[in-house]
């Protein structure tokens, strides 16, 4: 599946035109295979289901590249589309991946739009990058910060992320210690750590055996959060455990088992009851025989503002105008905006995680 999905050219008609017409490429950056390719993979998935669900079939190509997670590979892509006239892309995946390729928009006629990319280096700058997800802002860690105190009692933290992804890990470190010690908690420690290096995920708690900590906070992909979240309740550590959505893929859930369950994390609600989720779902399901993640929708949001944009990117609209015109075409997102330098915004929830789902318990802010 995965191979096919990396070389998959789709040719879809846009808004059902009978005449031919030159197609218009659409690039798909993406970590399809490696650690992090659970992100990679869903959110393609929701694109091509948005696709399809628009009516086109043979006025645009999505043209799919594979950055594996690293730099060089997004920055190998970006050449390739350049070389191929590929003028829109969505994408990438991470942070990493996102600072090293958004410079090479500079001067050139390209625009990316990510779905999932949310480090704060990326944001406030006058650029050719939009995003859907909410970037890591200080604002975001005051406001985790403040309702761990004040309504979790939350005082004694120890972090752990991977170095790995560090343009995503390194403002939320910066952000969460600052936050958290300025309402009078404490950081006991902060813990990097690269899965690569073959360290076992035993190393990173055993120093607590004999004082756990309150809580863990944990950022990392879905495996090794998994995996990280199994040896803290085999300690038997009675520590809350704090995750990232960006953890919260199907993967997350089957790596993690029974204990997944009562992991905490502040997210953006989407409400799973309304009739335009369920179609969606139901949709998804059929195609792909799985539950949609977060990353499935906010793949799939991403390309219907890219498609209902087109248009405007045909008569000379510049790309912020049009992709925040096609916002207004969203059913799924609520309380969705773009600021002036085309990073979104959306209210902040907390969640807990029960029998491989989660709960909405409340506004954090």
């Amino acid at each position: 599946m995965l191979r096919i999905l990396i070389a998959l050219t789709i040719a879809l008609t846009l808004f059902g035109c009978e005449t031919q017409e030159k197609k218009t490429d659409i690039g798909f950056l993406g970590t399809l295979s490696g650690r992090y390719s659970d992100l990679g993979q869903d959110t393609l998935k929701g694109a091509m289901l948005a696709l399809e669900e628009s009516g086109a079939d043979e006025s645009v190509n999505l043209v799919v590249k594979d950055d594996k997670g690293i730099p060089s590979e997004g920055l190998s892509a970006m050449s390739s589309f350049e070389s191929a006239d590929i003028r829109y892309i969505i994408g990438p995946s991470i942070s990493n991946v996102a600072t090293a390729v958004t410079p090479y928009l500079d001067g050139r006629y390209m625009f990316m739009l990510s779905p999932t990319v949310s480090t704060s280096e990326l944001a406030g700058k006058d650029d050719h990058f939009m995003r859907t997800m909410p970037h890591n802002s200080r604002r975001q860690a005051e406001n985790i910060s403040r309702y761990l105190i004040t309504k979790m009692n939350i005082k004694d933290m120890v972090i752990i992320y991977d170095s790995r992804n560090s343009s995503y890990a390194g403002d939320l470190v910066k952000n969460a210690t600052e936050t958290f010690i300025s309402r009078g908690g404490r950081i006991r420690d902060i813990r990097a750590f690269n899965p690569e290096s073959g360290e076992s995920m035993n190393t990173l708690i055993m120093k607590d055996k004999n004082n756990p900590p309150q809580m863990y906070y944990i950022l990392a992909s879905a495996m090794d959060t998994a995996l990280i979240i199994w040896q803290i309740k085999k300690a038997e550590f009675k520590s809350k455990i704090l995750i990232r959505a960006w953890a919260l893929s199907n993967e997350f859930f089957r790596f993690s088992g029974e204990a997944g369950d009562d992991v905490y994390l502040f997210d953006y609600y989407i409400d799973k009851n309304t009739k335009q989720y369920t179609a969606f779902r139901s949709r998804y399901m059929k195609k792909y025989r799985q539950e949609p993640s977060w990353f499935s929708l906010y793949g799939h949001e991403s390309m219907v503002m890219m498609i209902h944009a087109l248009p405007d990117l045909e008569k000379g609209a510049s790309f912020y105008d049009a992709v925040s015109a096609a916002a207004r075409h969203l059913e799924l997102i609520p309380e969705f905006s773009f600021d002036e330098y085309g990073d979104s915004y959306m209210p902040l929830n907390l969640f807990v995680t029960k029998s491989g789902k989660t709960e909405r318990i409340g506004l954090a802010e």
